[in-house]
């Protein structure tokens, strides 16, 4: 029976036994994330809970009777312009992602690949940039869409509201890229020098699979970016056919006459399927490591 209890406490994993300061910051650890998660999941509970509670009228109130209904989503669609925020929201979501690839791409193998005059000066010139606020060109912004559109009318705002988030997002996303680039040894470029590749089948054939990764983060980020804004949308759209969902839905809970919160939380709830759906989309590339993408190369 002694031996019986000895064997059953006999400790038998190849690691060391947790001390009790580090079971204490392991529970403390715990602790901090279940209150983090908590602070996150229960407002959404709230907002999905509010969009589909028939009984909530303009105003939030937590203490209603919950009653199933879809009325403050046929309210969004039959009182209010959500399809079109959600057409405009998509087309320069999708528009920034797009030029934001195309030109990052390029630029992040240049700074990585290449050996130019300025190199140093022109990365030290893009970090500063980063420092100052996109909104404290908007002056600019309102000069520059002037100049264009009167020589060509065919430019809109919202275009113009595509050059400046894919703008804004060329500086930090070369920088990201180029040290991604930057871990990949450059006796693959070689080699397929060896082979007779150009500088851009190089390019398209050995790095563009194993960057993909963090091309597909980028552009989820760039995506990300026109669903998130409110500020730059409702300075530079003034015409409310032409809002975005966040300038669009604000105007449901910042004007009295309009107020519907219950819709409010309704389209931002609806706001998250195109981002969560372009997540699924990219999650193979997301996960998908070094090794793999350049096997596939």
């Amino acid at each position: 029976m002694k031996q019986f209890k000895e064997e059953k406490n006999l400790y038998l994993s190849d690691k060391q036994p947790l001390s009790i300061s580090k079971k204490f910051f392991l529970m403390m650890s715990y602790i901090i994330l279940i209150c983090w998660a908590i602070v996150i999941i229960w407002p959404l509970f709230q907002m999905i809970l509010s969009a589909f509670n028939g009984k909530q009228e303009q105003y939030l109130t937590l203490n209603d009777p919950f009653v199933f209904s879809f009325k403050h989503f046929k309210y969004l669609f039959q009182e209010t312009l959500f399809l079109k925020w959600t057409q405009n929201t998509l087309f320069i979501a999708l528009a920034t992602a797009a030029l934001t690839l195309i030109i990052v791409s390029f630029t992040g193998y240049a700074y990585s690949r290449y050996r130019f005059k300025g190199k140093k000066v022109s990365l030290m010139a893009m970090m500063l940039i980063q420092a100052i606020p996109t909104f404290a060109g908007i002056t600019a912004y309102f000069t520059m869409y002037s100049v264009i559109s009167a020589i060509n009318p065919a430019f809109t705002r919202q275009m113009m509201l595509v050059l400046i988030y894919a703008g804004g997002g060329i500086a930090n996303n070369t920088f990201i890229l180029k040290g991604y680039i930057d871990s990949i040894s450059t006796e693959l470029d070689d080699a397929a020098k060896i082979d007779g590749c150009s500088n851009l089948q190089i390019y398209r054939l050995i790095i563009m699979p194993i960057v993909k990764p963090m091309l597909a983060l980028i552009a989820l980020w760039s995506f990300i970016g026109p669903f998130m804004d409110y500020l730059l949308p409702k300075v530079l759209l003034t015409n409310p056919e032409s809002y975005t969902l966040a300038a669009g839905l604000f105007t449901l809970i910042n004007d009295i006459r309009t107020i519907n919160q219950p819709a409010f939380a309704a389209g931002g709830l609806l706001t998250s399927i195109p981002v969560v759906i372009l997540f699924i989309v990219l999650q193979k590339q997301l996960v998908s490591g070094l090794a793999k993408g350049s096997v596939k190369g």
